[in-house]
C-alpha cells in the first residue's frame, strides 16, 4: 500500500472515530438532559396537594363504582399500601385510549428514580417514588410515572441526524484527506522519479528542490548533497583508477627500458659478440649504468609508496636555513658547472621530517641542474611570510613550456622525454617533492618567473615557538 493511501486511511479512520465519539457523547448528553428534565417534572408533580387531590378523586371513583378516575392524564399513578399491595392506580393517556401501567409490583424506595417498561412492554416509563403519611396513620408510597416517548423520539431523531451528519463529514474528510495527501506527497513522487533517474546512471541529474522550510525541502537538499558527494567520490575514484592505470603503464615502460638494455648486453655476451677487451668492458659499463638507473627508479617508487602510506614520517623541529645551506654545498660539489646562490632572511623553523625535507631540496636542485645548460645559475631563497615558510628554487634556464606547466608534478611526466632518459631521469623527482610537501600540510607550485627560467615555490607551515 502506498504511503498516501496509508495516510488517507489513517486520517479517515481517525475522523470516523472522532465523529462517532462526538456523536455518541452528544446523544448521551442530550438524552441525560431530557431525562433530567423529566425527573424534575416528576419531582414537582409528586407533591402532597397533588396526592391529596388525586386520592380524593380515587375515593370518589370508588364510591361511584369505578376502578379509576375517568380523565386524561400524562402520568401513570400508583399508590402502594404499607403491605406492598397496590391500593390505587391510574393509567396514563385518555379514558378511551389508556396506556398500560408501569411494571412495578412492589413499592420502590422513597426518593428513587427508575426507568421501567410497561406491563405489556409497549411503553417505557420514567418513574419517581415518594412516601407520604396519611391522616389515618398509614404510610403509603406514591409512584408517579410518565412515558419517555418524546424523549426517545428526540434521542432517535438526534441519533439519526448525528449518523447522517457523521457519514457526510467522514466522506468529505476522507476525500479531503486523499486530496491533501496526494497534493502534499506530489513532491515525493518527483523525488522518487529523480532518484530513479540518478540510480539509472545519470549522475548529473539532481532532485527537484522543494520549499526549504519544509521537511521535504530539507530532504531534497540533503539528497542533492549526498548525490553530489557520491558523484564527486565516483569521479575521484575514476581519476584515481586512471592515475593508477597510467602509473602502472608508465612504471612498466620505465622499468622495461633498462631491463631491455641489460638483457641485450647479456645476450650479446652470451653470443660471444663481446669478447675480452674494450667491447666487453663497454658492455659491462652499460650493464652497470642501466642497473644503477633501474635501482634508482625502484628506490623512487619505494619512496612514493612509503609517502602514500605514511603521513610525513617522524616529525621534529627543523631549521630550514641549515638544510638549505647543506643542500647548496652538496650541489656545488656534485656539479660545479651550475653556480648556486642562497638567500636567507632570518631563522625559519618548521615541524617536519628532516630526511624528507632534505630530499625535497636535493630533488629541486637536481631538477634545476638536469634541465638547464651548463653554466646556468640557480638561486635558492628561504624566508618566512606570515604563517608560512617559503622555499624558492629558481634557475635562469629556458623555462617550462606553457603546455607542460600543469603536469610537471605528475608521476613519470617529463617535458622532454628524450633528454630525461639520456640523463637518467624517470619523471619522479618533482612528484616525490609534491608528495612530501603535501604530507607536511604544505603547497608547491610553479610560479611565473620575472625573467626567463623556472621558479618552484614550496610553502610549509611555520612552527610557532613559545
Amino acid at each position: 500500500m502506498a504511503i498516501r493511501e496509508k495516510i488517507a486511511w489513517a486520517m479517515a479512520g481517525l475522523l470516523i472515530l472522532a465523529v462517532a465519539v462526538i456523536g455518541f457523547v452528544t446523544v448521551q448528553i442530550v438524552s441525560d438532559k431530557l431525562t433530567d428534565q423529566v425527573d424534575e417534572e416528576l419531582r414537582v408533580v409528586t407533591r402532597t396537594d397533588n396526592l391529596n387531590r388525586w386520592y380524593s378523586q380515587v375515593q370518589l371513583a370508588e364510591q361511584a363504582g369505578q376502578q379509576q378516575p375517568q380523565f386524561a392524564s400524562p402520568y401513570a399513578l400508583l399508590l402502594f399500601a404499607e403491605d406492598g399491595t397496590i391500593e390505587a392506580s391510574q393509567h396514563a393517556g385518555t379514558a378511551s385510549s389508556p396506556q398500560s401501567l408501569p411494571d412495578i409490583t412492589s413499592p420502590p424506595e422513597s426518593g428513587q428514580y427508575l426507568t421501567v417498561d410497561s406491563a405489556d412492554d409497549s411503553v417505557t416509563y420514567r418513574a419517581y417514588a415518594k412516601q407520604f403519611h396519611f391522616d389515618d396513620g398509614q404510610t403509603r408510597t406514591f409512584v408517579v410515572a410518565t412515558p419517555l416517548t418524546e424523549v426517545q423520539a428526540s434521542t432517535a431523531t438526534l441519533t439519526r441526524t448525528v449518523v447522517i451528519t457523521g457519514v457526510v463529514v467522514a466522506s468529505i474528510g476522507i476525500l479531503a484527506a486523499w486530496l491533501i495527501t496526494r497534493r502534499g506527497l506530489r513532491v515525493v513522487d518527483h523525488m522518487v522519479a529523480d532518484a530513479e533517474t540518478v540510480a539509472s546512471g545519470n549522475l548529473d541529474h539532481r532532485i527537484t528542490a522543494a520549499d526549504p522550510r519544509t521537511e521535504m525541502g530539507r530532504l531534497s537538499s540533503a539528497l542533492n548533497g549526498m548525490v553530489t558527494r557520491l558523484t564527486d567520490a565516483i569521479a575521484q575514484r575514476d581519476r584515481q583508477h586512471e592515475r593508477l592505470r597510467q602509473f602502472v603503464a608508465d612504471a612498466g615502460h620505465e622499468l622495461r627500458t633498462p631491463l631491455t638494455a641489460i638483457g641485450g648486453y647479456v645476450q650479446l655476451y652470451q653470443n660471444g659478440a663481446a669478447a675480452q677487451g674494450e667491447k666487453l668492458d663497454r658492455a659491462m659499463d652499460r650493464i652497470g649504468s642501466e642497473n644503477a638507473r633501474l635501482a634508482k627508479l625502484v628506490d623512487d617508487l619505494m619512496v612514493l609508496s612509503r609517502l602514500d602510506e605514511e603521513v610525513g614520517g617522524d616529525r621534529e623541529l627543523v631549521e630550514l636555513n641549515r638544510l638549505a645551506h647543506d643542500a647548496v654545498d652538496d650541489a656545488e660539489v656534485a656539479d660545479p658547472g651550475h653556480p648556486v646562490t642562497l638567500e636567507t632572511r632570518g631563522p625559519v623553523t618548521v615541524v617536519a621530517n628532516e630526511g624528507q625535507l632534505r630530499q625535497v631540496l636535493v630533488n629541486l636542485l637536481t631538477n634545476a641542474r638536469v634541465h638547464t645548460p651548463t653554466g646556468t645559475a640557480i638561486d635558492v631563497s628561504v624566508a618566512a611570510e606570515g604563517d608560512w615558510a617559503v622555499l624558492r628554487v629558481a634557475d635562469h634556464g629556458p623555462g617550462v613550456p606553457a603546455e607542460h606547466r600543469q603536469r610537471i608534478f605528475d608521476r613519470f611526466y617529463r617535458a622532454d622525454p628524450s633528454r630525461s632518459r639520456a640523463t637518467g631521469g624517470s619523471g619522479l623527482g618533482l612528484s616525490i617533492v609534491s608528495s612530501i610537501v603535501a604530507a607536511h600540510g604544505g603547497t608547491i607550485e610553479l610560479v611565473d618567473a620575472e625573467t626567463q627560467g623556472t621558479v618552484i615555490e614550496v610553502r610549509l607551515p611555520v612552527a610557532h615557538l613559545e
